[in-house]
């Protein structure tokens, strides 16, 4: 199990925030706080930091199965937070 490069996103405020956390918790991602750690489904688990100051979300994955690419992982989050913030 390898760990995925970092991403970040910018322009979260504490609305779209929210509204990430309630969209991920639908996909088996639960976001307890501004940082943490969260256990998803398959195998992945995911760093994530959410800056309020700045507005920025940062997440990486730190452990997932081989069957599921970083790719993957990665368009499902961006999926759910562009659609937010674009």
């Amino acid at each position: 199990m390898a760990a995925c490069d970092p991403i970040s996103f910018s322009g979260v405020t504490p609305q779209i925030f929210e509204s990430i956390r309630t969209e991920l918790a639908g996909k088996g991602f639960e976001l307890p706080g501004k940082n943490g750690v969260i256990n998803g489904p398959f195998g992945i688990t995911i760093e994530y930091a959410w800056n309020e100051d700045n507005q920025t979300l940062f997440a990486q994955v730190i452990e997932k199965s081989f069957f599921v690419s970083c790719n993957q992982i990665y368009e499902q989050l961006s999926g759910a937070i562009n659609k937010y913030i674009a």
